[in-house]
């Protein structure tokens, strides 16, 4: 027993120096992506009430929904290919080129068939004048983040992820005061007026900082390359499993402002924001394996490495969950009385229970680039439709058996709380047989 746990707390040690330091950039734009739409959240919500604030939302949600279908998120083909590529042929560059211009005028093509789709409604009465606008304006502040994916894939490319981190970070306080200084000025339309402006300024910043860096360290673009082998297969398994992941998060916004209206919208998303924040403390961990586990796939050096680093992480989440529920649950209820309203301090037992759906399910961060690093994509898009199967199926039934949006929000999270707990323990007990057929130890 001794021997065991000083294994784990051997394994559990933090890194350091300039991992370190890109994990603590990555994790500061993640917060400050998932802190700072939160507060101008509560000052929406304290401005325009629950219903207005709620029908804002399901614009957004709507808005999200539609582009994760749309998105071929060929971020996750350039992190594999345009490796691959550039040591086959020296043109990488050529081909991130040809993926971020076609992401571009991808979200270009969806935003006007959005657009066209939200006019059409509008004039059949469908829609009101007001939401109309809404829903317009969230699918321009969408359709200008397509290709932020793309980008990002470019620093990473090029060993530069704690500049993104500092860049998103950047344009995250952007954003927020654009957002804020609207809301202010002229209430919710004006409020999705500055999100938009904000997102169309940070398409550009982000597309010429990547395209330029990626440029310098791989070479110019000077020739037209071929898709490599296997890029198109791969890219829509990827693209389906995001979006099947994607959707089981906004798709559920959605799915409770049809069924329960914009009060349990409004309820969901309010409760659901410290589990957000803890997902952002995760998704940079995710982000700096991914391009690890390439590195080790590829180099052929078997699966002990990968598992080595999957342990160290696994556990290392572990302490940092267990940390933050401890923190978390006295004052939750306090905390979310004082920044929305002594109203919704009730919500803090769901909130704290979502919490505990976030901290297990991040214990295996790892689950959302293992299988893409080992080539894998349809193993990922095979647990993602069961868990957005789950999800869906929790929401229903709460919205279904509740006696109120408060009762339905409950209930949801408990049942996320144990789809959760299901996804962790099915990614725990398969890691060494996804890794042993994805990377075989070398005979």
């Amino acid at each position: 027993m001794v021997n065991t746990l000083g294994r784990a707390v051997h394994r559990m040690r933090p890194p350091g120096g300039r991992h370190l330091r890109t994990f603590t950039s990555l994790t500061a734009a993640g917060l400050g992506e998932a802190v700072l739409p939160t507060l101008s959240l509560i000052a929406l919500v304290r401005q325009t009430g629950t219903e207005t604030s709620g029908q804002v939302i399901f614009a957004q949600s709507v808005a999200i929904v539609w582009f994760l279908l749309c998105d071929p998120c060929l971020e996750n083909a350039a992190q594999r290919f345009v490796p691959i590529e550039q040591q086959r042929s020296g043109q990488g560059s050529s081909l991130f080129m040809r993926l971020i211009r076609w992401d571009v005028a991808i979200g270009v093509a969806a935003a006007c068939v959005a657009l066209v789709a939200v006019l059409a409604a509008r004039l059949l009465g469908s829609l009101s004048d007001e939401f109309a606008f809404m829903l317009a304006l969230a699918i321009i502040t969408r359709g200008a983040m397509a290709s932020y994916g793309t980008a990002g894939a470019a620093f990473a490319l090029t060993d530069r992820l704690r500049a993104l981190g500092v860049l998103r970070t950047r344009c995250a306080v952007l954003s927020f005061g654009l957002s804020l200084g609207g809301l202010f000025l002229g209430g919710p339309l004006l409020y999705l007026v500055g999100q938009a402006a904000g997102a169309l300024v940070m398409a550009a910043v982000f597309y010429l900082l990547a395209t330029r860096g990626l440029l310098a360290r791989l070479g110019p673009a000077v020739a037209r390359v071929r898709l490599p082998p296997g890029m198109i297969a791969f890219t829509v398994k990827t693209s389906m499993g995001t979006s099947v992941a994607g959707i089981s998060d906004s798709g559920i916004l959605t799915l409770a402002g049809l069924l329960g209206g914009p009060t349990l919208v409004a309820i969901l998303k309010i409760a659901s924001a410290p589990g957000r924040f803890y997902a952002n403390l995760a998704i940079p961990v995710a982000a700096m394996l991914y391009p690890r586990i390439i590195r080790t796939a590829t180099a052929g050096a078997g699966r002990a490495p990968i598992i080595r680093d999957i342990t160290r992480t696994t556990l290392l989440l572990a302490a940092a969950g267990a940390a933050t529920l401890a923190v978390a649950l006295p004052v939750t209820d306090a905390v979310i009385g004082m920044a929305y309203g002594p109203q919704y301090a009730h919500l803090g037992v769901v909130a704290v229970v979502l919490l505990g759906g976030a901290c297990v399910k991040g214990l295996v961060c790892w689950s959302n680039v293992l299988p893409l690093a080992l080539g894998r994509p349809g193993w990922r898009l095979a647990y993602l439709l069961a868990e957005g199967v789950m999800l869906l199926g929790v929401l229903l039934a709460a919205v279904w058996t509740a006696s109120g949006p408060f009762q339905a929000s409950l209930c949801f999270a408990w049942g996320t709380l144990a789809v959760a707990t299901l996804g962790t323990g099915f990614w725990i007990a398969s890691l060494r047989r996804v890794t042993d057929l994805g990377c075989p130890d070398p005979r």
